[in-house]
């Protein structure tokens, strides 16, 4: 299972440098636009997007979406903090109590935002612009939904419906390193993006979804309400049982002991990257304290001076660094 994987992975990467490749040409043409080394630059009410995965109708679509259920669940992160994290395992502990089925869990995730690409919308004969959003009711319940947009993006009546929702956030210093490299891996930005421009176009908010600061702004607000639980990816990894716990509670599900280490063992990092196999642009390294070999000390003055300024009043947090 492992080697299929890794050659799936591996077919991946060539079909998104091939991707690129015609992107790139796209840009030229001036199909595609192109801002901070993003390709298929998009902005919407100010957020910076890409038209790879985004586009104007499918966020006016998540704005005006309705169709929540009692059992559905929102899990909210920026891009590299946690997402595929928190998702395995609410899958999981669903699968352990017998609520979905072994080996399905794109039958029940949605993705907010995302876009369908061009030959998936031709072939299922898709018109509008509504992207994923437009399959949610067919998706077997119950619903995970996922999204990277800021709070002001969300369906209007989240909270009124008191949909559950998870957040997840993660050190702003590992987050920036690891989305350096997501994005090359996913060709979001151009091949010879150097790390130097990267982590300057991340404190300007200059990068897909915007600022990260922007996002935790709009997101803290909410962090206390009764439905709403907050995760730290560092939390996660140093204690996945003792979230897996929290999750469960959360989410309503009575789990027995054994069921708890099933779930744990089976979302450890070291799991999830051998399950996926070798190249995922997904799973990397999952260190906390990682950007240590990859900020320069000045990079490093930077960042601490942005999380004075911009995370200023967001102490309770506690952010941890790896230290």
């Amino acid at each position: 299972m492992t080697i299929k994987n890794t050659i799936i992975n591996y077919l991946r990467v060539v079909v998104l440098y091939i991707l690129s490749w015609i992107n790139a040409f796209k840009v030229k043409l001036g199909i595609l636009k192109e801002k901070y080394g993003i390709i298929g630059f998009l902005q919407v009410d100010g957020l910076k997007l890409s038209r790879k995965f985004s586009s104007e109708e499918s966020i006016a679509a998540v704005k005006e979406f309705d169709s929540f259920k009692p059992d559905d669940v929102i899990i909210g992160t920026y891009p590299k903090t946690g997402t595929h994290f928190a998702m395995g395992v609410v899958h999981s502990i669903y699968k352990e109590k017998g609520l979905v089925e072994p080996n399905s869990l794109m039958s029940h995730i949605n993705g907010l935002e995302f876009e369908l690409p061009t030959i998936l919308r031709l072939l299922s004969g898709q018109t509008g612009g509504q992207g994923l959003l437009a399959y949610a009711d067919k998706s077997k319940s119950p619903r995970i939904f996922i999204t990277h947009l800021p709070w002001d993006f969300w369906p209007r009546r989240v909270m009124e419906k008191k949909v559950k929702v998870i957040f997840c956030m993660r050190n702003p210093k590992d987050t920036v390193c690891s989305y350096f490299a997501f994005a090359h891996k996913r060709a979001s930005i151009r091949a010879d993006t150097t790390w130097n421009t990267f982590f300057a176009n991340f404190i300007e908010g200059n990068v897909v979804y915007g600022s990260y600061a922007h996002y935790m702004r709009t997101w803290y607000p909410y962090r206390n309400n009764e439905n709403v639980l907050s995760l730290q990816f560092e939390d996660m990894r140093e204690d996945l049982e003792g979230n897996v716990r929290r999750i469960a509670e959360f989410l309503g599900v009575d789990l027995t002991e054994e069921q708890i280490r099933k779930v744990t063992e089976a979302n450890t990092f070291e799991s999830k990257k051998k399950e996926v196999g070798r190249g995922h642009a997904v799973y990397r390294s999952g260190k906390s304290g990682g950007w240590r070999s990859q900020l320069t000390v000045e990079q490093n003055d930077v960042m601490n001076e942005w999380i004075n300024t911009e995370l200023d009043g967001m102490e309770d947090l506690k952010l941890k660094y790896g230290d």
